[in-house]
């Protein structure tokens, strides 16, 4: 059992690490500071809302006068998405940068980094339904009422207790050269922090190009695959599993092949389906039901993506900037949700988060900011 005060002080220490990062290049004589938005950032995360309503309600709880009425946009939401969309990407991208570096400092003084951890790449849409022409809008399927959407590469420790979203990596394009450069840069950029055993991709990253870099890059890696006619003629009745040997090929223009371990395991639930894999480990029949229940551990980086929704802030924003900076602001949120739980638990492993973002919401916002 974790008392109440213990959680809460655990939940106050974990908010600082994201507080002294943030920097608004605000100047020394406006008429808001940076704790102000901060304040507003973390209102309108925690209750997944746009900044101007944020606005308003932060000023009515600080007994300030506000026109609940009015339409004109609220002042100080006005002046936080003025500096948003000011900041540039380098900028963005270097200030939660130092927030990731104070966390993993706060990991490793603790001792609650596993030695080698297992991670997850996958893709991130965030639907919008503005114009197809705004910068970094990418056309995907119909879902939501649009086919429009920013998209956000991100990889995850896929561990219990320490699903940390360690890198963001923001993509124009869906293509394989997209996507090659995605997993290639986030994956140098957690080999900073952690010890990598296995990554694991899903089909959307079944092309060779992709799993070409993966083996340049020297990692151990399980891919979903896409079964092709020639992998289901691998199949026999008599035959449970299959593993073999197996090249992947691409013979358009830019060629490229490379040599993989397939395997295929038995659907779990429907017995007329498989499910196949290529991989570059030492898969064998006996050991291929193992290595697929190890990937199923991936899908906890969809458990990550809905817990990281509950942190982001609503807009309608086509500023890609404003973007860019809600949903790290939101990644980040959502670690330090890891990290509180991950310090209460003692070592242990519970079913269940022992602090929920509910909770852990109520315990940051009584936090001061800065």
């Amino acid at each position: 059992m974790v008392e109440t005060t213990e959680a809460r002080q655990v939940c106050r220490a974990a908010s600082t690490v994201l507080s002294p990062g943030l920097d608004f290049d605000v100047k020394q004589c406006g008429e808001y500071t940076r704790e102000g938005f901060g304040e507003i950032l973390s209102r309108i995360a925690f209750d997944h809302e746009f900044a101007n309503t944020g606005g308003k309600t932060l000023q009515l709880d600080r007994e300030e006068h506000v026109d609940v009425t009015s339409t004109a946009w609220n002042p100080l939401a006005k002046s936080l998405l003025y500096h948003l969309r000011n900041l540039s990407m380098d900028a963005i991208d270097d200030q939660f940068d130092g927030v990731r570096d104070r966390l993993f400092e706060v990991l490793r003084s603790q001792r609650r980094l596993p030695r080698f951890v297992d991670v997850a790449i996958d893709l991130h849409e965030w639907r919008f339904y503005g114009s197809a022409d705004t910068d970094h809008v990418i056309t995907t399927y119909p879902d939501l009422g649009t086919n429009r959407a920013f998209c956000f590469a991100t990889l995850c420790i896929v561990a219990p207790r320490t699903r940390f979203t360690l890198d963001v990596f923001p993509m124009d394009a869906t293509g394989f050269r997209a996507k090659r450069e995605a997993v290639r840069s986030l994956l140098e950029t957690a080999r900073e922090y952690v010890s990598i055993r296995h990554v694991y991709l899903d089909r959307g990253f079944y092309q060779v190009h992709v799993v070409s870099e993966l083996e340049h890059l020297g990692v151990d890696y399980i891919v979903r695959a896409r079964p092709s006619s020639g992998m289901k003629d691998r199949l026999s009745a008599s035959a449970e599993t299959v593993a073999d040997e197996y090249t992947m090929q691409r013979n358009r223009k830019p060629t490229a092949s490379v040599d993989v371990t397939l395997f295929e395991v038995p659907h779990r639930t429907d017995e007329d389906e498989h499910v196949w894999f290529v991989t570059s480990l030492d898969v064998d029949a006996s050991t291929a039901k193992a290595y697929a229940a190890a990937f199923r551990r991936r899908w906890g980086i969809e458990t990550s993506y809905r817990q990281i929704g509950e942190f982001l802030p609503r807009t309608s924003s086509p500023t890609f900037s404003v973007r860019l900076f809600y949903f790290l602001f939101a990644g980040s949120l959502y670690n330090l949700w890891v990290l509180a739980n991950l310090l209460l638990s003692a070592g242990r492993i519970p079913k269940t988060p022992l602090i929920s973002t509910r909770i852990f919401r109520i315990f940051v916002l009584l936090t001061d900011y800065g």
